[in-house]
């Protein structure tokens, strides 16, 4: 499978979707197999010795909140993408399944499933370093907010060292499918008063602002509009968390009160000042038409917002 062919078929990667639900679960499991790529391991890994415990920590930290995670699913169905080019599956006997039916855990189990990069794609990717990186940008960019890159990368073996986003574009190598707006950072920023919407953080240095960043609500990469009511002026702490779904946003008389996770803990000031700041209400933009789009926050809280919030102080 050739570079042009191989983006192609990461661009026409068909996660499951079904009214703005979010399932990353092919992208996530194609990233695991890059970082199995990058560490030498074996090109078919085995679903129940060796991939049904990391795809599921995948999912779980980087998919939607759902109270099961289904490894199973992306694990098996990966080999209907790329024309049959980007993904193999091989079993110790033949599983046979009715028409429209994926299998379970234990038909993979049972039937000793093996999958993996296709080998021509797997020998191609282990003599070329660069098209390794480049096939895991592209796919980063394509599915996730750039603020989860390096904790994805981290989870699944690949290195820091890749494109920015400008480099990419540059190259003609982000599979984004639609185009970034240069103008969604200064609408943003200047709609709230270039502070951070949930501390104030305003730092400059010489006159340019440091560490604020225009977030995405429902993401760009999740057909999120760079448009300002999808947008908040967040420091790169809270737009981090935002990301991770470690804070939501709910709405309340015509203002957004912030929402912290029952699932995020810490000892640190840093993390106390996070509760403390739970039930408070953001700043607002400086027209009632920017404040954020209802659709898009319900997307985010329920899509990216992990568990449950925590109550407000004092209740």
């Amino acid at each position: 499978m050739i570079r042009q062919r191989l983006f192609e078929a990461i661009d026409r990667l068909r996660p499951w979707k079904r009214g703005g639900t979010r399932a990353p679960h092919k992208p996530l499991t194609l990233l695991w197999a890059l970082g199995r790529v990058r560490g030498r391991q074996p090109r078919l890994a085995s679903f129940a010795a060796d991939a049904q415990e990391p795809i599921a920590c995948l999912l779980k930290e980087f998919g939607p909140p759902r109270k099961t995670a289904h490894p199973e699913n992306p694990f098996w169905h990966l080999q209907s993408e790329g024309e049959g080019e980007l993904w193999a599956v091989v079993a110790d006997e033949p599983l046979s399944l009715p028409p429209r039916r994926s299998p379970t855990r234990r038909d993979l189990e049972a039937h000793g499933v093996r999958a993996g990069l296709s080998k021509a794609l797997h020998d191609r990717l282990c003599r070329d370093p660069e098209l390794l990186r480049e096939t895991s940008d592209r796919i980063l960019f394509t599915h996730f907010p750039e603020s989860l890159h390096d904790a994805i990368r981290d989870a699944v073996g690949l290195p820091r060292d890749a494109m920015t986003r400008g480099a990419m574009v540059r190259e003609g190598n982000t599979g984004d499918r639609a185009p970034r707006d240069p103008e969604f950072r200064h609408a943003v920023l200047r709609a709230y008063e270039r502070r951070c919407a949930v501390c104030d953080f305003d730092l400059q240095i010489a006159g340019d602002l440091f560490g604020l960043e225009a977030a995405h609500i429902r993401w760009h990469s999740h057909d999120g509009p760079d448009l300002v009511p999808n947008g908040l002026a967040l420091c790169v702490f809270h737009h981090r968390a935002l990301d991770r779904g470690v804070i939501g946003l709910e709405p309340a008389a015509g203002a957004h009160h912030l929402l912290v996770s029952n699932e995020v803990s810490g000892q640190s000031p840093a993390f106390r000042e996070l509760l403390d700041s739970r039930g408070k209400p953001l700043r607002p933009p400086q027209e009632h038409s920017q404040q954020p789009d209802a659709g898009f926050v319900a997307w985010h809280r329920r899509e990216v917002f992990r568990g449950e919030p925590r109550s407000r102080p004092g209740l």
